[in-house]
């Protein structure tokens, strides 16, 4: 008789979207003070050009790794802000440069943007110009003997399963994504369900947050506390305990983008105060999540 598994903690981490403010010490410490094993690098001290930032104050992967041991954390993702589709020169720079940096401080991923408009299907043309640096980026990295991996994220013109896959399909190797649980859901009108069954196998890390359906700024809904508003968290929660996800789950509290959200300290204490948040258990295992 086969013994059904039992579900896995889930491992968390923050997106520095949330305080691309502070420097990265600071940021090392936030993780430690909520015991959060991981880190998803977006911004440094108020520069998203990350890799060029540590470069101008020497602030070299050795100096970030003691840090990160120190503090009982890690690196998991740096989130480039290049796009595939109407990609250029600056695009190409830019991945390389991220992905030079991420490889020196052994972080696994390096995100991308699909590009394009949610609502506007993408042509073949474009798909075509997105292959073209998917394949120079593993070209590079075969080059280059990197270990790193790119992500797209369910973002722009890919927040829903379909162009995913359709890219993935003109691909001799599969891009690995970064499931935004929110955008599938809210744009691409996805249950999370039908997108894990979807994209699941794909699928390497995840974001979470939540909203109403009230037009702010930028978007026709409004961010709001996890649990304040219609994501169906818990149901997502539930599934990739029982898909027994491995990668991070990251909070990417967007408060660079939309400054009406509470400071990120406040947001990861209302996410360990949330029904379906299970704490990491001990200090054995909040370094074994960090390792």
């Amino acid at each position: 008789m086969t013994v059904p598994l039992e579900p896995q903690p889930l491992r968390w981490c923050f997106s520095t979207l949330g305080c691309a403010d502070l420097s990265f010490p600071r940021i090392c410490e936030l993780a430690n003070e909520f015991r959060i094993p991981g880190i998803e690098l977006r911004g440094i001290a108020g520069r998203m050009d990350m890799p060029q930032y540590c470069a101008e104050q020497s602030l070299t992967p050795a100096q970030m790794l003691n840090l990160c041991r120190r503090q009982r954390t890690s690196l998991v993702v740096a989130g480039s802000s290049a796009k595939l589709i109407g990609w250029s020169d600056k695009d190409r720079a830019e991945l390389q440069a991220f992905g030079t940096w991420a490889e020196a401080l052994n972080i696994p991923y390096v995100r991308v943007f699909g590009g394009g408009t949610w609502g506007k299907a993408l042509t073949d043309s474009q798909y075509a110009h997105a292959v073209e640096l998917v394949h120079w980026w593993q070209t590079e990295k075969a080059a280059r003997s990197w270990q790193v991996d790119l992500l797209l994220e369910t973002h722009d013109g890919f927040s829903a399963s379909e162009p995913c896959l359709r890219l993935n399909q003109r691909l001799e190797e599969p891009l690995h994504l970064i499931w935004d649980t929110h955008h599938t859901w809210r744009l691409g009108k996805e249950s999370p369900e039908s997108t894990w069954e979807r994209i699941g196998p794909l699928v390497r890390h995840v974001h979470i947050k939540d909203s109403m359906d009230q037009p702010s700024a930028r978007h026709p809904y409004t961010y709001v506390g996890l649990g304040a508003g219609q994501m169906p968290l818990q149901e997502v929660m539930g599934l990739l305990r029982e898909q027994q996800f491995g990668g991070f789950v990251s909070l990417e509290w967007e408060r660079l983008w939309h400054p009406y959200l509470a400071p990120l300290h406040e947001a990861l204490a209302e996410l360990q105060d949330q029904p379906w948040f299970e704490a990491v258990a001990d200090e054995q295992q909040l370094t074994n999540f960090a390792g």
